[in-house]
């Protein structure tokens, strides 16, 4: 099966849904293969098919729905607001994430500043921040150990931030597959251990017989003080995908 679930720079797999919060038990973390294996699978992995994605974006927060367009090839990623004027390039390289926007499509690419990163797009939960997967890159990575998320048994690390990498969270957590070397699940962390943004997916389908693709993404704010409710959410819905992207 080859899976290409694309969105927020993530790669994902058919079976996460509603996945648990429990962390994983710190006595199999001789188990977890080091992070730069892990790494370079990940980045093998975000070769992204050539596709042209349509749907939405909604907020259960500003009640408003926003049609998009999801343009991928290899390691790009174009978000195109439809009827808005906003559009959204990811660069996703190795030792390098590109965030860019534009306000047209015939407008120059200007990068999304730090102090913009942490912006929230039309006031919903997605940030530009969340857009990328730059954590991949950061200098402190380590193991938390092994879990097992909807049957998929996943490597579990915590990524923190270095001075230069201008991340509102304080950690990042993330869980990898075993057998698909994907993305199962990430979580965003405050200073308190905290859980304050999580990404999962909710629903796929299947485009041109042969690459699975999300067809539901949720996107939540949580409410860190209340044990992994969700304060608002977001939901990125594909309708209909096609072979060839146009990038």
């Amino acid at each position: 099966m080859k899976s290409r679930l694309l969105a927020l720079g993530l790669l994902l797999v058919p079976s996460i849904l509603n996945a648990g919060a429990a962390l994983p038990d710190p006595a199999t973390k001789d188990k977890v293969p080091p992070i730069a294996i892990v790494q370079a699978m990940i980045w093998k992995r975000l070769d992204l098919a050539d596709f042209t994605l349509t749907g939405s974006v909604r907020s259960d927060k500003t009640k408003i729905s926003y049609p998009i367009t999801l343009r991928t090839k290899g390691h790009e990623l174009v978000y195109e607001f439809n009827n808005q004027p906003l559009q959204i390039r990811v660069q996703l390289n190795p030792g390098s994430v590109v965030v860019e926007k534009r306000a047209s499509p015939s407008g120059s690419w200007a990068p999304i500043t730090a102090a913009d990163r942490a912006k929230a797009i039309f006031g919903t939960d997605v940030t530009y921040e969340d857009l990328g997967i730059d954590f991949v890159n950061w200098d402190d990575i380590q193991p938390l150990g092994t879990d097992n998320i909807k049957t998929l048994d996943a490597y579990v690390f915590e990524a923190k931030p270095g001075p230069n990498d201008h991340s509102r969270f304080a950690s990042v957590r993330f869980w990898v597959s075993k057998q698909y070397w994907t993305f199962l699940r990430i979580d965003g962390v405050n200073a308190k251990g905290q859980t304050v943004k999580r990404v999962e997916v909710q629903n796929v389908m299947k485009v041109a017989d042969k690459y699975y693709v999300f067809k539901e993404m949720k996107v939540a704010t949580m409410a860190p003080d209340k044990d992994d409710i969700a304060s608002s959410t977001t939901f990125i819905d594909i309708d209909d995908g096609k072979e060839g992207s146009g990038l």
